[in-house]
């Protein structure tokens, strides 16, 4: 992660910081120079050893393009993108990376990511690529259940190769500023609009005026 945290800000003038809350996807990327605009949010996911082996017939994806995440965080994911959108009333970009490090020739060492959006719509069209592997004894501490055991698939194929991360961040930059200065723009013009009739800026003497004084007076 601290690998990726590097490249992120060694290629653009953005930060990346540690999540809002500990359950909040792994890197808060901001412009500070904007009063820590959020810009867009990662999740880096880190998959070793060997492939889901029976893949194939229950999930139906060949075991080495199998990408596993645990279901319940990535309805969770789901439900930060949500309360990003409401809170900001814009889109914010949030990038789950992978990086296999599986004894594969052909894909192993590679790293590969993809917006949440496109993952929600992936799950919604595939409830089969949710599985349920079995109970293991390291999934208990003290008696209880702490282990996640469902799980959610997706392939490769579906993903995007890590080199077009850093676009689609600076794509992510653009939009969040553009919105940023709409909404600013759209604040400004609450506090002063526009006269109906000379269309200069002027300050309301009381909520809905339409007509600068010198126009009302004008009209009286």
């Amino acid at each position: 992660m601290n690998e990726l945290k590097l490249k992120i800000e060694q290629h653009s003038n953005l930060t990346c910081k540690e999540p809002e809350q500990t359950k909040k996807p792994d890197i808060r990327v901001v412009d500070v120079s904007s009063g820590d605009l959020l810009i867009c949010r990662v999740e880096a996911k880190f998959l070793q050893g060997k492939a889901f082996v029976k893949s194939s017939k229950i999930v139906r994806l060949r075991p080495k393009e199998t990408l596993v995440i645990d279901e319940p965080k990535l309805l969770h994911y789901f439900s930060c993108k949500d309360a990003d959108l409401k809170k900001y009333r814009r889109n914010v970009p949030l990038f789950v990376v992978w990086m296999f490090n599986r004894p594969c020739d052909d894909i192993g060492g590679i790293t590969v990511f993809q917006e949440i959006d496109k993952l929600r719509k992936i799950h919604a069209e595939h409830p089969y690529r949710r599985h349920d592997r079995g109970t293991a004894s390291n999934d208990f501490v003290a008696g209880v259940k702490r282990g996640i055991t469902a799980k959610y698939h997706f392939s490769i194929k579906e993903t995007r190769p890590i080199e077009d991360l850093l676009p689609a961040i600076a794509q992510a930059e653009r939009s969040a500023k553009t919105a940023a200065q709409s909404h600013a723009v759209t604040a400004e013009q609450r506090h002063h609009p526009r006269c109906a009739d000379c269309c200069e800026t002027f300050t309301p003497k009381f909520p809905g005026a339409k007509l600068c004084l010198q126009c009302w007076r004008q009209r009286q």
